[in-house]
Parts: structure tokens; C-alpha cells; sequence
């Protein structure tokens, strides 16, 4: 079998199975959190979330943590309860502890 011939063949299944992903993906909110930052905010996100007194405020989840950027340096990772991430935003930055149902914010700076 020739080569113009095995490419013709590799492209069109390529093309027959871009096309399958495009029909079957298009509706759907289909996301990969693969960098351990998408992976937190994603944790974060799909819990209660319970602020300090002091800075109680009502938030919208999505506008939150849209510009999120997590500190792992300042963090204290691996605890035998609960993580707690340094979180900064554009509200100000946050210690975020990530317990198994709920996640406490305090205020920092």
C-alpha cells in the first residue's frame, strides 16, 4: 500500500473521529482539571462555603474564584483534617481550610 493511500486513509478516520467528539462534546460542560490549582478551585467550588464574622459577605462562587490564584508555597498541605490554601484574589487574599464538606475562608490582608 503506498503512502498518498495510508494518508488517505489516516485522515479521513482522524477527520470521521474529530467530527464523532465534536457532536457528542458540544452541548456538554466538559472540562479537565489536570494542573493541581484547577484541581483545588474545582474542590473548592462544589462545597459550602462558610466566611470569618468579620469579613461575612455574599459572594458570587464563579466571580470568586474566576481570577483565584493558589499560593502552595504558603499553603500547609497535607494536614490530618483539613488543608489550608493561601488564596489570592481580587477581594484580597484568603486561608481557605478545605475540610470534607465545608470550607472555612479567613480574610488575610
Amino acid at each position: 500500500m503506498s503512502f498518498v493511500r495510508r494518508l488517505g486513509y489516516y485522515l479521513g478516520g482522524f477527520s470521521l473521529g474529530l467530527v464523532f467528539l465534536f457532536f457528542f462534546l458540544s452541548g456538554k460542560k466538559t472540562q479537565c482539571n489536570y494542573g493541581p490549582q484547577a484541581r483545588v478551585i474545582h474542590d473548592i467550588s462544589g462545597k459550602t462555603w462558610k466566611f470569618a464574622e468579620s469579613d461575612s459577605m455574599d459572594v458570587n462562587k464563579t466571580l470568586f474564584l474566576k481570577k483565584a490564584k493558589i499560593d502552595f508555597s504558603k499553603s500547609q498541605i497535607g494536614e490530618k483534617d483539613c488543608n489550608t490554601y493561601y488564596l489570592e484574589n481580587h477581594l484580597g487574599t484568603y486561608d481557605a481550610k478545605n475540610c470534607d464538606s465545608i470550607v472555612y475562608f479567613k480574610k488575610t490582608r
